[in-house]
């Protein structure tokens, strides 16, 4: 009895990878990985697959995204300048590591932070921040997004300390004035009397008034 051999199932990606390529707009051209990755693509294995490789995607990827000039791009690639722009201007093909070598840069966690803002900055392999400043940092991902509550709550202490500031500083303004209008001794003097005298006219208007005098006689 002659065996028959089971038609080979032909590799391609899961439903859930497909709808992964769909939801990124990758369409998937390449049949050796579906070959070496039946199903499953791995998030990198996707992404690998989304430009493909030309002279004019390469300078699209190397000035307009990642900022860099051909003797950086070059002095990172271990390659001449000359060689550069000879995959740049098609003289010769550009080599699938070198043109994933930067894409893989680009789309790095170390790329995104190295940025001049982050001059001296690092991430450890346990995934902690480094500063240059303070060293290692207890920062863990919960700390970040909690920054968003803590800079709303900085920027109301920073209102409220503004307004108690401005309320201070026309408290201030206030007492100087007052303290202007009596540094001066002889308005402070001028005052004082003022007061005495009031003070003797009235006890004199009370003393008039309890003591009734009568009208001196003119002699004959």
């Amino acid at each position: 009895m002659t065996r028959k051999h089971k038609p080979k199932a032909t590799a391609c990606p899961s439903e859930k990878t497909r709808w992964a390529y769909w939801m990124q707009a990758i369409e998937p051209t390449s049949k050796a990985i579906e070959l070496a990755f039946p199903g499953y693509h791995p998030q990198w294995v996707q992404c690998s697959q989304r430009t493909e490789i030309s002279p004019d995607s390469f300078v699209y990827l190397r000035q307009h995204v990642m900022g860099l000039s051909q003797a950086k791009t070059a002095a990172y690639l271990r390659v001449s300048v000359k060689t550069l722009r000879e995959w740049e201007s098609g003289l010769k093909t550009i080599p699938f590591m070198a043109f994933e070598l930067l894409r893989l840069v680009y789309e790095s966690a170390a790329f995104r932070l190295s940025h001049a803002k982050w001059d001296g900055w690092f991430i450890a392999k346990d995934g902690c921040f480094v500063s240059p400043d303070v060293g290692r940092m207890a920062v863990q991902p919960h700390d970040f997004a909690a920054l968003q509550y803590t800079q709303g709550e900085r920027d109301a202490v920073r209102r409220e300390n503004q307004k108690l500031r401005e309320a201070i500083a026309a408290k201030t303004e206030e007492n100087n004035r007052l303290r202007e209008l009596f540094v001066n001794q002889g308005v402070v003097d001028e005052i004082a009397h003022i007061r005495d005298r009031i003070g003797e006219l009235f006890g004199q208007i009370n003393t008039a008034r309890i003591f009734k005098l009568k009208p001196v006689k003119k002699a004959a």
